[in-house]
């Protein structure tokens, strides 16, 4: 049964069961593809797809104008960061405007396939307790030198931080929106995920994984590893949160 947890979007809002967010940084290519794909695999529950414009800075806002007006994506919304601070910031902004007693979210730039949010709400939904159930993915078929990375990543969150935590950049995430208020001060870049991991951990919440895969990026690039120089920038920055969830400085 879905919760009767009352929107603040007022008395008139859907009970929703699920909301999905994803968030697009000048992501105006891959949009249509993305749309088609959700469509696709949409099924017939109360449900949203929140689709964040995170300060982009290419089409996005006149994409998403022109394909949300299409009879046939009626189950899907944007929401509109006016700067980019960052992915954590974008998410979170999707994430606190979303209506569904569970929330979701997943990347907008075609790598990952929307057939995997709803695999992962069905594993959540079949959790003896899904209110206090993390459902995450957990990627195959990557090149070594990505596995080795996300391994070196993992094991030094699990070791510093003192809790297991694995594949930490996976998606989907999928969890009851209760979670949310555990979530008091989110970082606005990429370590996002690891702290709603370890936000999660600490509140004695069980995560369980589905296997997914990642695709190739349809159209533009990367965010986070665009070049040699951004791709360790930002692992650099995610370790140094590492330490400052674990001695101070984040919480």
């Amino acid at each position: 049964m879905v919760g009767q947890w009352r929107s603040p979007l007022g008395e008139g809002s859907l009970n929703i069961c699920l909301s999905i967010v994803l968030p697009c940084y000048n992501e105006a290519d891959n949009l249509p593809l993305l749309l088609k794909g959700y469509r696709q695999v949409w099924r017939d529950l109360p449900a949203e797809l929140i689709l964040v414009d995170n300060g982009s800075t290419d089409p996005t806002p006149a994409v998403l104008a022109r394909e949300l007006v299409r009879p046939e994506l009626a189950f899907a919304r944007t929401v509109r960061v006016p700067q980019n601070r960052g992915y954590g910031h974008g998410l979170y902004t999707g994430l606190r405007a979303a209506r569904g007693e569970f929330v979701a979210f997943s990347h907008a730039d075609m790598q990952c396939s929307p057939a995997d949010v709803f695999r992962a709400y069905d594993r959540l939904r079949t959790a003896p307790n899904p209110d206090q159930t993390l459902v995450k993915g957990q990627r195959s078929g990557r090149e070594f030198s990505a596995v080795l990375i996300t391994a070196g990543m993992s094991l030094l969150a699990s070791t510093v931080l003192l809790t297991l935590l694995t594949d930490i950049n996976a998606q989907p995430k999928v969890f009851h929106r209760s979670h949310l208020d555990r979530l008091t001060e989110p970082p606005d870049g990429f370590q996002f995920d690891l702290y709603v991991l370890y936000r999660a951990r600490q509140a004695g919440m069980k995560i369980l994984t589905i296997p997914v895969v990642f695709g190739e990026r349809m159209h533009g690039q990367s965010k986070s590893a665009f070049n040699v120089f951004a791709r360790y920038r930002t692992i650099w920055a995610i370790v140094t949160y590492i330490f400052r969830l674990r001695f101070g400085g984040a919480t």
